[in-house]
């Protein structure tokens, strides 16, 4: 029982973690130097240098500018353009992370990550809606197995401990990942799956936290317990002196 729900506290610090990080204002914020590195290997700037008399034609009438390049859809606003490169990669950071977020895929989460050839849906709504659901998942099971435990332990003040001594464990096991997958490597993969666990200090950071309070809530209780031990047994000691002087 301890050991799965132990299990169990991992699993949902795991799915924690992927279901926050791989929030849409999360993945915007932390993708922001792939996306930018992409759209400098791709160009874009000389895509729109070279059509530079369209979109000015365009754009006096228009207020953005939307175009397909390689597949990807850039929606540009008028008033950047004549802010230069760094403005225009900034837009179109946006949009790719936005597009590739909030795309249709039109397979369940389990296929796409079997038969797409390029990642992006693994950061993609459809990505975080599967890791908040097996979050939730996770939770029903954990409050199940504390429910069974609760009714189980023969000591009650010992599952607080416990309870306490798993997130503690589970919150050390996760705090670094985000530190640890950069210390590795800082090639392109790295920096991806480091979106992945972005939040995992936030989020463990709360797990040990708590942690802490029922380790301590259960050393209270056990040191009340053995308080209120010897305090019956100094009163039985009382009674039973009472009783032998009656008896004299």
């Amino acid at each position: 029982m301890v050991v799965l729900l132990f299990l169990s506290v991992i699993c949902m610090n795991l799915f924690w973690t992927l279901s926050t990080s791989l929030s849409y204002e999360n993945v915007e914020k932390e993708s922001i130097l792939i996306a930018k590195d992409f759209l400098k290997g791709i160009n874009i700037t000389n895509a729109i240098k070279q059509n530079s008399l369209l979109i000015n034609l365009y754009c006096k009438n228009h207020s953005e500018y939307v175009f397909n390049y390689q597949g990807y859809t850039f929606d540009i606003p008028c008033s950047i353009l004549s802010e230069g490169e760094g403005a225009i990669i900034e837009e179109g950071t946006r949009d790719l992370v936005r597009n590739v977020y909030y795309a249709e895929y039109e397979c369940d989460f389990l296929n796409c990550a079997k038969n797409s050839q390029l990642p992006l849906f693994l950061v993609s709504e459809k990505a975080h809606d599967f890791w908040k659901h097996n979050l939730y998942l996770s939770l029903s099971v954990f409050l199940v197995l504390l429910l069974l435990a609760f009714l189980f332990v023969e000591k009650k003040t010992n599952l607080p401990i416990i309870v306490g001594v798993s997130l503690i464990l589970s919150s050390l096991l996760f705090i670094k990942m985000d530190s640890l997958l950069l210390s590795i490597s800082d090639t392109i993969i790295f920096k991806f799956l480091g979106i992945f666990f972005s939040q995992t200090f936030f989020i463990s950071l709360r797990l040990l936290v708590a942690g802490i309070a029922l380790l301590i809530l259960g050393i209270i209780l056990k040191i009340f317990k053995i308080g209120f031990f010897i305090s019956k047994l100094f009163r039985k000691k009382q009674e039973q002196k009472k009783d032998k002087k009656k008896k004299r």
